[in-house]
């Protein structure tokens, strides 16, 4: 409080840019905007455009700041270094007190980095992930790991996630076990949201969820993960396939090339995360390389396959609810017929939910934390 009586008011920067962090971070957002005495900017830098947008349409959340997008088309040196430079002057003008990022992505890792240069502090939240392999996933890995030494207070998801934090040097006292927003978010979306345009599925069917998007995912590994659920679907008639996909011209030419004619295949533009959540509550089988879903998959108690040969959510492995299925097609498609057959007792071991990354009340616990550390 000012000598006048006034309340002065910290500005927290919530950086953005693609769709998972949308999903991740607005659950905050809504906690912070509890708050009278903070001021809460949201950024958006582009990099995801009307995919960020619409999730956080759900929350009823829009940015309050968008910046330019990175050049279509290009690597993630070129788009990391017009992060860099679009932020460096968003932080410039909006001076905040502290910058909150969320996860591994390219916006993530540049705004705890430009954040870094200008003195400013970071918070990380779903800090402490790892694959301990570089490549895997690409870059992200990369951007988590390099996160870690910048960020001032690191909310890890998990008891794992925060022992790979101290094990790495980061003092315990800056370090705080939150749980995972992404379930905070799930719970607002099945009970507070109602899905407006769900797809209509065929009766008597069992519903397969695909989705792959990873960059390292994308050629040969991409198709051979397409390879495997047209080889399922043929298999098992009583099953139908919906792919919500990327709309990335790599990823798009790869479906149309390998699921051509299969009429149990469904290949739709990404739903609105309500619709995606009520499909994914409704899901025998989940196939993925993505991230997130393997966390939302858990909580409702969805077995999945997660088409990649480490996951950083080991977690989910260990409680039986994720299966690493790598990324060939004889190796998923066996997988995936292990869990469908009649009577799969592998199936049942698998379906049943768990509150492994978190209860819901993630982002309350980091508010709490963060406006304590600001008070000082």
């Amino acid at each position: 409080m000012q000598s006048d009586g006034r309340i002065f008011m910290k500005t927290v920067l919530v950086v953005m840019g693609t769709r998972p962090e949308a999903i991740k971070l607005c659950p905050v957002v809504l906690e912070l905007r509890k708050r009278e005495d903070i001021r809460t900017v949201v950024l958006s830098t582009g990099q995801h455009g009307a995919l960020l947008t619409d999730a956080m349409a759900c929350f009823n959340l829009t940015a309050d700041e968008t910046l330019p997008p990175p050049p279509a088309q290009t690597g993630p040196a070129a788009v990391m270094g017009h992060l860099l430079g679009t932020l460096d002057v968003a932080l410039e003008r909006l001076r905040p007190d502290f910058v909150l990022v969320q996860g591994d992505t390219a916006s993530a890792f540049a705004g705890a980095l430009a954040a870094f240069y200008r003195g400013i502090p970071i918070a990380h939240v779903e800090a402490g992930l790892r694959t301990y392999h570089i490549r895997s996933p690409f870059p992200e890995e990369l951007h988590r790991q390099s996160i870690a030494p910048l960020a001032d207070l690191h909310f890890a998801p998990t008891a794992t996630a925060k022992r790979n934090l101290l094990r790495e040097g980061i003092p315990e006292k800056q370090v705080y076990l939150t749980g995972n927003t992404v379930i905070d978010a799930l719970k607002y979306s099945l009970v507070s949201c109602t899905p407006r345009g769900l797809p209509i599925l065929p009766q008597g069917k069992r519903l397969l969820l695909f989705t792959a998007h990873r960059r390292e995912s994308w050629g040969e590994p991409m198709r051979e993960m397409l390879r495997a659920l047209r080889a399922t679907v043929e298999r098992f008639p009583n099953t139908y396939a919906l792919c919500p996909l990327h709309p990335n011209p790599i990823v798009r030419e790869a479906a149309s090339e390998v699921l051509v004619g299969c009429e149990r295949i469904a290949v739709i533009d990404p739903p609105n995360l309500t619709v995606f959540h009520h499909l994914l509550a409704r899901a025998t089988l989940v196939l993925t390389d993505s991230g997130g879903i393997q966390e939302e998959a858990c909580a409702l108690g969805i077995p999945t396959l997660v088409m990649r040969h480490s996951t950083e959510r080991s977690e989910g492995v260990r409680a039986g609810c994720l299966r690493l299925a790598g990324t060939d097609a004889a190796g998923i498609a066996a997988s995936a017929a292990e869990l469908l057959r009649e009577g799969s007792e592998t199936y049942a071991a698998m379906r049943h939910p768990s509150g492994v990354f978190g209860d819901g009340n993630a982002a309350g616990r980091i508010v709490r934390i963060l406006c304590q550390r600001m008070e000082r």
